[in-house]
């Protein structure tokens, strides 16, 4: 069949009904279960199911599935059924997931624009400033490390996705306005960009052992390079990586809701590189362990946790790293957290590396954000017209 004729389901526009008429299966498979059992749920949990644009979205129908699997047990294979049909001939994936070339998924967040996106970013930049003076007081360096979305590094496996070309410059013109404050600050756009292999999951918001470990690596060697830390006198030991290939799902099938579907129903589970990596980085819980003060601690978000970052950062420095990252932490958890501890203030470390994503640049600013930046005298688009 020629390429101009071949049907898209994706694309055909009647598959914005698709979560209408799998919302009508669930309904008629669950009232089959049960219809008395319905008058036990609360009246608050089906606010705003009827409402024919979360219809549409296919919002309402996940409300119902949820009050079904909450409810019945014989719902649950309902849900997996509309979540099945919906992923397989509409493309949908939730409000929080986007599909990209077959078995990709990329996060929405990495492809929305904000409001007051450069006075954000402004803000949070500034914020870096007033912390790394406040380091620098102490005898701490700073060091920034950024990585870029997953969306710009994996573009050729956008497939169509809208990535707005306003976010192009974005990541560079924040660098720059580190820099400017003489930040010592590590873009890791063009050793990514420059790999020639995958470089994040397919399946996850993460980079992959791969990415990471050149990210680790080229981390590393910003650090020896301006003295921060010693060379090793040794290279690593390639025994202490123990690597072989395993299957992972992503933390984007969790969560579209896709994990645990039928294969023929979901994005294919990916065969990946799995490492058991040695010396392990100092846990969150015992900060500093035995060893005593450590030169580098590391703040930053779930990429540090993720792929083995922080084990193969350690192996590049040939010395144990702090990892105080933290999952879901956002642009400022980890850090705030850190530094406002007994750990800190009774040991703190020689270098301070701050792992920042893309995607948290332009974000609205939360309110622990807004909070510390009030305390620092940061300015932001509230305090600016009175409001906070």
């Amino acid at each position: 069949m020629s390429e101009c004729f071949k049907f898209d389901p994706v694309k055909a526009g009647w598959t914005r009904f698709i979560p209408v008429a799998a919302f009508a299966v669930i309904m008629l498979g669950g009232f089959a279960v049960t219809v008395t059992s319905l008058n036990d749920v609360p009246q608050e949990k089906w606010k705003g199911v009827g409402d024919p644009k979360r219809l549409l979205d296919g919002e309402a129908t996940r409300q119902f599935s949820a009050q079904l699997n909450e409810h019945f047990l014989l719902s649950k294979p309902f849900a997996k059924i509309e979540r099945g049909i919906t992923y397989a001939i509409a493309g949908d994936t939730g409000a929080s997931v986007r599909r990209g070339c077959p078995d990709w998924l990329f996060l929405s967040d990495e492809l929305t624009p904000y409001d007051h996106a450069a006075d954000n970013a402004t803000a949070r930049a500034s914020l870096l400033g007033k912390v790394s003076a406040s380091l620098q007081q102490r005898g701490i360096k700073l060091v920034v490390a950024v990585v870029p979305d997953k969306s710009r590094i994996e573009q050729s496996q956008l497939c169509g996705l809208h990535r707005p070309p306003a976010f192009e410059p974005r990541l560079n013109d924040w660098v720059n306005s580190l820099k400017a404050q003489q930040i010592e600050v590590l873009d890791l756009t063009p050793v990514l960009a420059a790999m020639p292999e995958e470089r994040y999951y397919r399946s996850d918001s993460h980079w992959n052992e791969r990415g990471a470990n050149l990210a680790a690596k080229t981390l590393a060697e910003r650090l020896q390079a301006l003295n921060l830390v010693d060379k090793p006198k040794n290279p690593p030991d390639a025994k202490a990586i123990q690597s072989a290939s395993a299957e992972r799902s992503g933390d984007l099938m969790r969560v579209s809701n896709l994990e645990g579907l039928p294969a023929w129903l979901r994005p294919a589970i990916e065969v990946t590189q799995v490492s058991k990596v040695a010396p392990v980085a100092v846990a969150s819980d015992d900060l500093f362990g035995d060893a005593g003060l450590p030169t580098v601690a590391l703040v930053g978000t779930s990429f540090s946790r993720a792929a083995n970052f922080v084990p193969f950062f350690s192996q590049h420095l040939a010395q144990p790293v702090a990892n105080l990252a933290k999952d879901g932490g956002d642009f400022d958890g980890a850090a705030f957290a850190y530094l406002n501890s007994e750990e800190f203030k009774k040991q703190p470390p020689k270098v301070l590396v701050w792992e920042v994503p893309e995607r948290m640049l332009q974000k609205t600013l939360g309110k622990s954000e807004k909070d510390w930046m009030k305390q620092l005298g940061v300015k932001t688009t509230e305090t600016v017209k009175g409001k906070y």
